[in-house]
């Protein structure tokens, strides 16, 4: 478009084992005087290195004095298009931007604050991805180890004695028998929770740039752009794995989003998502 290429990259996200090895390097490396995920930030330097020579000899031949570069990527995708986009921001006849969906948990604070211009990132609801670094991951064993369950174990007893009780012909003393598995979880099990460590780590890693959160709101969804600090814990929900997919994480809340905002319950996209290439 007269002095102006637009040029798209989509980054496509896990799939190999390489990819798996890239996702599990936790470790935060120095990078631009903050901190990013290792393995995250060599595919996104990777990416600079094999298609910037491209983008040279695109600006070169086409005659026009600057290329709009935008980035796309879900998951590892998101991730290392964030980093790429950082590489190549600072590039003269390059304007970059970013869109990730599910991005990883990427960059200390201060560079996802400096990126808030070019890079946005999507997050589904409880999406596990966009939490997870190795302090969160350390932080949720906690959490979960901590946790006494002994009451609402106590409940589940009660009422399976109860249903017992109303299905043969003589009666099991409930009240002793929950008197009994309550001394035992009192010997064996609370002093246990109380063992673990209330401390808890301070996160470095976030998600980059501006975020946007799609969240279930009781009825359908709803969007709205949310500190990137937020996704500081793991929640711990049915739906962590699936609200990183994308037929029934990204597809879902974008689709019920479109059909609110359109006041349109039959509103559907005009691809098939099932049928596109991975």
């Amino acid at each position: 478009q007269g002095s102006v290429m637009d040029v798209l990259l989509v980054v496509r996200g896990t799939k190999e084992l390489g990819d798996l090895l890239s996702d599990g390097i936790l470790e935060p490396s120095n990078f631009r005087g903050g901190k990013a995920h290792a393995g995250i930030m060599a595919a996104g330097r990777y990416l600079v290195e094999k298609h910037n020579q491209t983008l040279v000899h695109l600006l070169e031949e086409s005659g026009t004095k600057k290329i709009h570069l935008t980035l796309v990527g879900h998951s590892l995708g998101a991730g290392a298009a964030a980093i790429a986009a950082m590489e190549w921001y600072d590039q003269p006849g390059i304007q970059v931007k970013a869109i990730g969906f599910g991005c990883p948990a990427l960059m200390s604070l201060d560079l996802s604050h400096s990126t808030q211009d070019y890079i946005t990132t999507v997050v589904a609801d409880a999406d596990v991805v966009p939490r997870s670094s190795g302090i969160t991951i350390a932080n949720m064993i906690l959490d979960i180890a901590s946790y006494d369950w002994t009451h609402k174990g106590l409940l589940d007893l009660e009422n399976l004695l109860v249903f017992v009780n109303s299905t043969i012909p003589f009666d099991i003393p409930v009240q002793h028998l929950l008197k009994k598995a309550n001394e035992t979880m009192d010997n064996d099990d609370r002093p246990y929770f109380r063992k673990v460590t209330k401390e808890r780590m301070t996160p470095i890693l976030f998600p980059p740039g501006s975020c946007i959160h799609l969240f279930r709101d009781g009825f359908s969804y709803t969007g709205t752009y949310t500190p990137c600090e937020f996704f500081n814990e793991v929640e711990v929900t049915r739906t962590l794995i699936d609200d990183h997919l994308i037929p029934p994480g990204y597809h879902r809340a974008f689709l019920h989003w479109m059909r609110d905002r359109l006041d349109d319950l039959n509103f559907d996209f005009s691809h098939d998502i099932m049928a596109l290439p991975v």
